[in-house]
């Protein structure tokens, strides 16, 4: 488990690296990256926080639960899933507001969605440790 949440954290330092690098760059779009940064920072101090009680083999702190839930699925609250409405078809960039946000173009947003849902299959089927070794390289 450290060892996978230790690969977390190293995707997340190299994207927040990418951001800043992209910040630094020619016409960022400020607003965009600064969004990310925050949630890749947040996320990052949720898995610091969770690799230094797994270091300390003690408790997990108390609101620990709460705030990985919050990470990986906001409209979970204490274990209970809200239901999440459907993304509609692609339309225009103004009526996906909240997908479009962390995407740089309707190209992007385009092939994207072409991809379609991730399936628990897929997600089973992923090779964590050969994932990790490419992105060391």
């Amino acid at each position: 488990m450290k060892r996978k949440l230790n690969c977390l954290i190293a995707v997340l330092e190299v994207a927040t690296a990418k951001v800043r690098q992209s910040l630094a760059g020619p016409a960022p779009d400020v607003e965009r990256l600064m969004r990310i940064r925050k949630n890749l920072q947040d996320t990052l101090d949720v898995c610091m926080r969770a690799r230094t009680a797994l270091e300390k083999r003690g408790a997990l702190p108390s609101g620990l639960t709460h705030d990985l839930a919050q990470v990986v699925d906001p409209t979970l609250v204490l274990g209970a899933r809200k239901p999440r409405a459907e993304l509609p078809a692609y339309k225009s960039p103004d009526e996906r507001r909240g997908v479009r946000a962390e995407m740089s173009s309707d190209a992007e947003l385009r092939k994207f969605a072409s991809f379609g849902k991730i399936e628990r299959a897929m997600v089973a089927r992923c090779d964590v440790d050969e994932l990790a070794r490419k992105l060391q390289i």
